[in-house]
């Protein structure tokens, strides 16, 4: 069952069934590309447009070790293109959940509580 237009699917692409069969030093190309098949096959999509942000999540651990899954958004959009007419897009971002935080971020929010609790218990004394 095709995704209808303007309709917004968070799937999990299985990452690792190409993990087995792909050289280590090719495996996050691979797996990107991977994730553009995987999409245009369950969106019924001509066209994939996949956000840097999924991109930076397959290599973020390096060329030879993309996770074994990958949660993704996928919304579809029908766009008029030249010499095409309509053509299905699918449009891949992370989910909101999917996004994390960087330890910096992670850093000076600790540091944010830690001064708020100290405001507060200034101001109780």
């Amino acid at each position: 069952m095709a995704i209808k237009v303007g309709d917004e699917v968070i799937f999990t692409v299985p990452i690792r069934k190409i993990k087995k069969i792909v050289p280590r030093w090719k495996r996050a190309p691979r797996a990107v590309k991977f994730v553009r098949e995987f999409v245009a096959r369950h969106a019924k999509a001509e066209e994939v447009i996949i956000a840097p942000e999924v991109n930076e999540k397959i290599w973020e651990r390096g060329i030879e070790k993309p996770p074994n899954k990958l949660r993704i958004k996928v919304k579809v959009v029908e766009e008029e293109v030249e010499g095409k007419g309509k053509v299905r897009v699918a449009y891949v971002e992370l989910p909101p959940e999917a996004k994390k935080t960087t330890k910096k971020e992670k850093k000076t929010g600790k540091k944010e509580e830690e001064e708020k609790k100290l405001e507060e218990q200034a101001t109780k004394s």
